[in-house]
């Protein structure tokens, strides 16, 4: 996909493609589409699949917002106002270090098992995990199996977390994730 940003900042009508406040999103496969926006001034920014929770704002607002990020706004067109709030605000994220630990669960023994199979265990699991010693709650997609779960064989059984989208401002670009175990006695 990509952006088109209007030559004129407050651009609402529709020319087949619909814009919000000077901006619109076009597949990047539309090349006739970008090229004759291009032709009629537009900027087309490619590679962008959505549009940017700031493109929604009129530049008036973005301009006021500015100040907060430390921007100088004269001069700037939204785009270049867009991207240099973009690019402040990922220089703020807060990096995740560690995942707190999880204590073991007990998945009985092979007489009596806790859980029928994975699928069990992995409901019974949390869907929130906590981050950088509990001061972050991250949700987590799904469990994965990963010794293969054996109600029948006695031993720890290591579940991944799938890690979800992560609250604002953090940022997990070391792919940390926490783990558990399930232990099934004899």
């Amino acid at each position: 996909m990509a952006r088109i940003y209007s030559p004129s900042q407050s651009h609402s009508c529709d020319y087949g493609v619909d814009f919000i406040n000077g901006v619109a999103v076009v597949p990047d496969a539309d090349t006739d589409v970008l090229a004759w926006f291009t032709s009629k001034g537009y900027t087309v920014v490619t590679g962008k699949d959505v549009l940017s929770p700031w493109d929604y704002l009129k530049a008036e607002e973005l301009a006021m917002f500015s100040a907060y990020a430390g921007i100088n706004p004269t001069g700037l067109t939204k785009l270049e106002l867009v991207t240099q709030i973009e690019s402040q605000l990922e220089l703020m994220k807060i990096e995740i270090t560690e995942f707190t630990a999880i204590d073991n669960v007990d998945g009985g023994t092979v007489a009596v098992p806790t859980y029928a199979d994975a699928a069990a265990v992995i409901a019974a699991l949390p869907v929130l995990v906590e981050c950088d010693a509990g001061t972050v709650l991250v949700p987590v997609t799904t469990w994965v199996d990963t010794d293969t779960y054996d109600i029948e064989t006695a031993g720890s059984y290591t579940f991944t977390a799938t890690i979800g989208t992560l609250p604002v401002p953090y940022a997990n670009t070391g792919a940390f994730t926490v783990t558990v175990e399930v232990i099934i006695a004899e």
